[in-house]
């Protein structure tokens, strides 16, 4: 793996997004998330950094708020990152 391979993957676990805060608050890995909605680990990273919004079946959201112990209501608005304000001035 070369360093630019190596960052690439250390950043995908260093970031907080709305939608991570709530897999910790119930401790639920991603890894169990990518299973049982049968994504890619990609597609999740895509998500949870903010680059696409997810698009999920009826299954898939059933089979997620099962996993989470949750109701559709729960699930975070926003799966992606949390932008920092002050960033942005």
């Amino acid at each position: 793996m070369n360093k630019s391979s190596a960052k690439i993957n250390k950043d995908r676990h260093n970031f907080e997004s709305p939608f991570m805060s709530f897999l910790k608050e119930r401790n639920v890995t991603p890894e169990q998330v990518i299973d049982v909605l049968g994504v890619t680990p990609r597609a999740f990273f895509y998500w949870t950094s903010g680059q696409r919004e997810p698009r999920f079946t009826v299954q898939q959201i059933q089979a997620l708020c099962t996993l989470l112990s949750c109701s559709v209501h729960d699930l975070p608005s926003d799966f992606g990152r949390i932008q920092d304000k002050s960033a942005e001035a």
